[in-house]
């Protein structure tokens, strides 16, 4: 095949170069400072990138109620709603992040409150620099801190790969790998000085690194992910901020589940989004105040085998 000779678009180069870097574990300076970058914001429904639903009504202040505060990203449903609720219920104040489903999010804001918990909604695209720092300015002036940030949010689109486009590909790893880069090098200056948690949502044989036709792009922005928390668990480890990352198996809301999970995962059962929500919260916590750098499958024991072929 031929090549063109001609450079890749500077954004793409920008997403490679990064990717480069994960895969070898070259990531300095995450500590100092913010990340420069572009990009717009495209506010939707008259809310912009960083403020609060109108009707969820005045911000209450989380440093006043002596709650810890917790920020879940990609919060308003499916495995992002268990957390937060759940985070909630072990008496964070959390920031329930949100880019285009405002109306679950308020509703995962309701029965927050119904349970008496706390918290707030906010609406950003981690993927744009300039949401980015608008949600942080946000957190850091009604909060004034973060002791817990969970970097849910991802994109997964399936195809093969050859198919992929080049625009599909590069929003799957500005969003999974290099936005959740971006914004916790931009909550860093909000964690206290006692220190606190990340925690990163992988996925369950992340650390196999085995090659797929199937979702090539998501798996590559979660290898790096993986890279990238054992990374900033040395940088940041000093500070007492310790970065772990929870993968999930098969899971009874997956987009893809097996006829016979049996076949694939030796509990014989399908997952539930509370059980990795119990291990991000048990990560999240003091009970794993030694714990850094370490990937937990939550997956039934999926991975754990060779799949056979049958040969009939």
């Amino acid at each position: 095949m031929k090549r063109s000779g001609k450079k890749p678009p500077k954004n793409v180069a920008v997403a490679a170069a990064f990717v480069a870097a994960v895969t070898t574990g070259k990531v300095a300076n995450i500590s100092k400072g913010g990340a420069k970058g572009g990009g717009r914001s495209e506010p939707k429904r008259g809310v912009k990138p960083g403020s609060t639903s109108p009707s969820s009504g005045a911000l209450p202040d989380s440093g006043g109620s002596g709650r810890p505060v917790a920020w879940v990203t990609g919060s308003a449903k499916r495995l992002g709603r268990e957390i937060a609720l759940l985070l909630g219920r072990r008496g964070y104040f959390v920031w329930i992040h949100y880019l285009t489903s405002r109306n679950d999010a308020e509703g995962v804001l309701r029965e927050l409150r119904a349970a008496g918990g706390d918290g707030a909604v906010l609406r950003g695209d981690v993927a744009k620099p300039k949401d980015v720092r608008a949600m942080v300015a946000r957190v850091r002036a009604h909060s004034g801190r973060i002791d817990v940030l969970v970097n849910n949010v991802g994109i997964y689109r399936t195809g093969n790969l050859l198919d992929y486009s080049l625009a599909d590909f590069e929003s799957t790893l500005r969003t999974n790998l290099l936005g959740t880069f971006d914004l916790t090098r931009e909550c860093l200056p909000l964690f206290p000085a006692v220190g606190g948690a990340i925690v990163n949502i992988g996925y369950a044989g992340v650390s196999s690194l085995a090659g797929t036709t199937h979702n090539t792009a998501y798996l590559i922005s979660k290898s790096g992910l993986l890279v990238l928390t054992k990374s900033l668990a040395l940088e940041l480890g000093p500070r007492n901020i310790r970065v772990n990352m929870v993968s999930p198996g098969i899971l009874d809301n997956s987009v893809e589940i097996p006829r016979r999970p049996s076949d694939f995962v030796p509990l014989a059962r399908l997952g539930k989004t509370g059980d990795v929500a119990e291990a991000v919260a048990f990560l999240a916590g003091n009970q794993a105040g030694y714990v850094t750098g370490v990937n937990l499958d939550v997956a039934g024991g999926y991975m754990l085998k060779l799949h056979e072929l049958d040969a009939g």
